[in-house]
């Protein structure tokens, strides 16, 4: 398992343990496969927004505009 594989696994255990389970009630590799590709997703959808707000403060300091 990557360390990309374990950060996502983590991320999603503690969504799940939020809502009252655990990830390793989930066995079906179908449904596991699901749950890391949704998590994965999201995990990279809010990298991606973070990097574009610093790339946009960056930008509006170098104009000036704090």
């Amino acid at each position: 398992m990557t360390e990309a594989e374990k950060r996502i696994d983590e991320a999603l255990d503690k969504v799940l343990r939020a809502s009252g389970t655990a990830l390793r009630y989930y066995t079906a590799p179908i449904t596991l496969e699901r749950l890391r590709t949704a998590m994965g997703e999201v995990m990279s959808d809010s990298y991606i927004n973070g990097s574009n707000d610093a790339w946009a403060v960056v930008l509006a300091a170098q104009r000036g505009k704090p």
